[in-house]
């Protein structure tokens, strides 16, 4: 059973040229019923974009020359710090067949790395163990990598050996916080010695496999002593090959904030923390400056920089990751301009090549792709011919990279294909064929400016641009909406992703945007285009839009005297309890 608290009339931050609108007039729909058969969606059409031109950049699996694979959808966890998920009641996976298959195909065409994307791969054991069965039996040449979504207590020395002899490489792992009571408040309820015991048998047992483990520094009423347990237990793995400490962030529209506010965190200060990266100082952390510098010093220079460690760890890298992969994914991992590359981090750390057993790294010409383009033109449907016709015109376009000359210190330089865009795409061409012409556009590679954006808006003259947006680029994606409107784009504009999913209010407190999808993107998406294809390439009635499950609009009758028809935040009684006992 849920309570509902009171919305929170979130401001824009003061950069951002945008005209506020009413909270209380912003009106959500019914949910839209989750699809438990998530077979139903074709295999994702990689043809529609140039893969070549994302392949020199690294991904977020720390790889290039990857393909990202989504097997299942929703989070069977609902932890109080991620929100993007509180309209998912359930976690659905795709059949082992069904995606094993499109991994085959790739596999087929000579893709040789995979990273999986889901939260959580691994929650369902047998699934986890036919897929990697399947991967021995079919003797696929494939790595592995799988960057955020795994749940270490659920693994097991079975599970690992079945996983590692399939090609498993780079293993991301989260801990969050080593103390009991914040596992409790934060709901992640990991089982943390478990979880110690599986990083231990992987270290010890398969030392090749790349590491990554994820916790958190800072949260609301956390102490002193149970920051400590966090460090130390980072500290008692040796083997770990990138362990973050990130300082905890607040996102608005989250229990966590809310938990903060409870917890005696002006919201001032939630708000001057929004655009600041995670090893930043955020002013809202319970400690004092001197002991979370302390923290990290200790983090640093007694694990990060120990030289036993990367003695040990370096090698593998090297055998497994191309020098300019590594230079990437140094330069990512420290937020210093002392460390840009692999060398540079040899050079801090007092290392010679001469005292490694490996001397050069991976030639990415084991790993490249030949002719992959004209593979994926061959492997997929053939283009959808326009001529003739009046197609409705769809942008779709991405903002979640920075641009290059953007000198802002929180861009983390990875950079993946817009595979959700890719998505809808495919599943609107199925549906919709030529009566749809839809066009994909990510920030950097696509265009390096808003100039470039609006010039690409003007030749393409859309009748409905849909932007994903991400929490973390929320300053960036507010900005390029603003400047679009500026420059007299009076185009409708549809947000999803992460950010509109977690805090559709605040996106729609920016008059810019007109409709917020919130789950189910391709029918949801789907059906506002054949809404507009049947109302002269124009939106919709408000009336008629009410009838769209799934998602939040502005509606300038709305009068909204509860918290049902705005993002009123769902809390828990149980975690209401937790609240109380810890202020």
């Amino acid at each position: 059973m849920q309570t509902q608290i009171d919305q929170i009339d979130y401001e824009i931050v003061a950069n951002r040229k945008t005209v506020k609108q009413d909270l209380s007039k912003i009106h959500k729909t019914a949910p839209r019923t989750q699809t438990s058969d998530l077979d139903i969606f074709p295999y994702i059409n990689r043809s529609l974009i140039d893969y070549n031109r994302y392949h020199h950049y690294i991904g977020h699996a720390g790889v290039k020359y990857s393909m990202a694979i989504q097997a299942t959808r929703g989070c069977p966890y609902k932890c109080f710090y991620c929100d993007i998920y509180k309209t998912s009641e359930f976690h659905n996976r795709r059949s082992v067949e069904h995606f094993f298959n499109e991994v085959r195909q790739l596999a087929d065409i000579g893709v040789k790395r995979f990273e999986f994307i889901d939260d959580i791969f691994n929650v369902k054991k047998k699934s986890c163990r036919e897929f990697f069965e399947l991967v021995i039996k079919h003797k696929l040449d494939a790595k592995f990598y799988f960057p955020t979504g795994l749940k270490g207590d659920l693994l097991d020395e079975e599970l690992i050996d079945i996983m590692v002899e399939g090609g498993s490489l780079g293993l991301n792992l989260s801990l969050e916080h080593a103390a009991p009571r914040m596992q409790e408040i934060m709901r992640k309820r990991l089982n943390v010695d478990k979880l110690h015991d599986v990083l231990t048998y992987i270290t010890k047992n398969h030392p090749h496999v790349n590491l990554t483990l994820n916790a958190m520094h800072g949260f609301p009423t956390e102490t002193e002593e149970e920051a400590m347990l966090t460090l130390n237990f980072i500290k008692s793995i040796k083997w770990i090959d990138f362990a973050y400490l990130h300082n905890v962030r607040i996102f608005p529209g989250t229990e966590l904030e809310h938990f903060a506010l409870e917890s005696g965190i002006p919201r001032e200060l939630i708000e001057e923390s929004q655009d600041m990266s995670y090893h930043e100082l955020s002013p809202t952390l319970p400690f004092s400056k001197e002991f979370t510098m302390a923290v990290r010093t200790s983090f640093v220079h007694e694990y990060v920089f120990n030289k036993q460690r990367l003695l040990d760890r370096l090698p593998y890298q090297m055998e497994h990751f191309s020098e300019d992969e590594l230079n990437q994914k140094y330069n990512s991992y420290f937020p210093t301009p002392k460390i840009k590359s692999f060398n540079d981090l040899l050079k801090f750390a007092k290392i010679d090549r001469s005292e490694l057993r490996v001397k050069e790294c991976l030639n990415e010409d084991k790993i490249k792709i030949p002719n992959l383009n004209q593979k994926l033109d061959n492997l997929y449907p053939s283009k959808i011919d326009y001529s003739g016709v009046n197609p409705f015109k769809l942008l779709l376009f991405d903002l979640s990279t920075y641009f290059s000359d953007d000198s802002d210190t929180r861009q983390y330089n990875v950079l993946e294909p817009p595979l959700g865009l890719m998505a809808l795409q495919t599943y609107i061409d199925a549906k919709l064929g030529d009566k749809v012409e839809t066009k994909i556009c990510k920030s950097l590679i696509d265009f390096d400016s808003f100039e470039e954006l609006l010039k690409i808006v003007n030749h393409f003259k859309p009748d409905l641009i849909g932007i994903r947006a991400m929490t973390f680029y929320s300053g960036f994606f507010h900005d390029g909406i603003a400047f679009l409107r500026d420059n007299n784009i009076d185009v409708p504009i549809i947000a999803g992703g992460p950010y509109p999913t977690a805090s559709y209010s605040e996106i729609l407190h920016d008059k810019n945007i007109d409709i917020c999808a919130i789950a189910e993107g391709e029918l949801t998406l789907v059906e506002i285009l054949e809404l507009m294809i049947n109302n002269n390439k124009k939106l919709p009635s408000i009336e008629k839009l009410k009838n769209v499950h799934g998602i939040a609009f502005y509606n300038p009758t709305e009068n909204n005297d509860t918290t049902e028809g705005i993002a009123a935040i769902p809390i828990s009684n149980n975690l209401s309890q937790i609240i109380k006992n810890n202020l």
